[in-house]
């Protein structure tokens, strides 16, 4: 009777450590593919980073490939931080860069917070009717708008300026509307009404309420704003022409035009691009967590 007893039990003993074993081995292929993977996705920048490290291009096209250089040559980045011999004002273009992207951070997502609250909020006749035509020109290709665009500021003479760059996106962009719109439905109008109860106004309502609520998409459209700018690379193309008002997106390209004798570029070009990129990849480390998060909410519907 006792081993009758206990074969059950060793049954399901059995049968719990066979599942056991099989979901750790399907999360260990899993994990298996996906570093497999992302391995390759990382070659390229393993390549630039080492790259940036060489001393020049005998050691870049040497076969086969040098994946760890030696000697490590750091002053690669301090001469691009340096200017290159003072031919080129990096720190110039950086803070021209760090300037254009913080005002249209903060000028798009104000003005898209507001826009999308009131698509979010307000009931109007034809409220539909905008949105609609709103997200319509989100299916029109920004190169369609190049030439006619271009044509007013610069009758405006705002070219050789940041105006061009700046003064579009405090009209709120269309996708971060969006975005907002969608997020805001999620939050309940009772918020709302308790505080106008209260005697707050919809401003104070979108200000003390709405946007305290609103951390992952406001992250998120952050991000999206900061990585659009400071790697925007047509724009101050097109706009800008003074040598010390270019961005780090075109100083980059007018470093690789550069000619000069007897130097090796490339891995000063490479450095130049981590160094570019280390800002991006910064920032979106830090806001992961609340970019997912954003994205993951803004699918609701209302």
């Amino acid at each position: 009777m006792s081993m009758q007893a206990a074969t059950p039990a060793v049954s399901k003993r059995r049968h719990t450590w066979q599942y056991y074993a099989g979901h750790v081995g399907e999360r260990t292929i899993i994990y298996v593919v996906a570093v497999f993977f992302a391995f390759f996705a990382a070659l390229p920048m393993i390549w630039t980073i080492s790259t940036s490290l060489k001393s020049g291009a005998d050691q870049v096209l040497a076969m086969p490939p040098q994946w760890i250089p030696n000697p490590l040559h750091w002053e690669n980045y301090v001469s691009i931080w340096k200017g290159w011999a003072g031919v080129m004002p990096f720190q110039r273009w950086l803070r021209n860069t760090v300037e254009l992207t913080t005002w249209n951070v903060f000028g798009e997502i104000f003005f898209s917070a507001c826009a999308g609250y009131g698509f979010a909020r307000f009931r109007f006749r034809g409220r539909q009717l905008l949105f609609t035509i709103m997200l319509s020109g989100m299916f029109l290709p920004w190169a369609v708008k190049v030439v006619p665009t271009y044509v007013i500021f610069a009758r405006l003479h705002w070219t050789d300026t940041y105006l061009p760059l700046i003064l579009p996106a405090w009209f709120g962009g269309a996708y971060l509307t969006f975005l907002f719109r969608q997020y805001f439905v999620t939050i309940p109008k009772e918020l709302d009404e308790s505080a106008k109860i209260d005697g707050a106004g919809s401003f104070r309502v979108l200000w003390s309420i709405i946007i305290p609520l609103s951390r992952p998409i406001i992250a998120t459209a952050a991000i999206l704003v900061f990585m659009g700018n400071w790697n925007n690379w047509l724009g101050p193309m097109i706009y800008l022409r003074s040598l010390n008002k270019l961005t780090l997106a075109v100083g980059m390209r007018w470093f690789q035009l550069q000619g000069y004798s007897g130097v090796n570029k490339e891995p000063a070009l490479a450095a130049y691009s981590l160094m570019m990129a280390l800002p991006v990849i910064v920032v979106f480390f830090v806001a992961q967590r609340y970019f997912v998060q954003g994205i993951r909410m803004t699918v609701s519907k209302e």
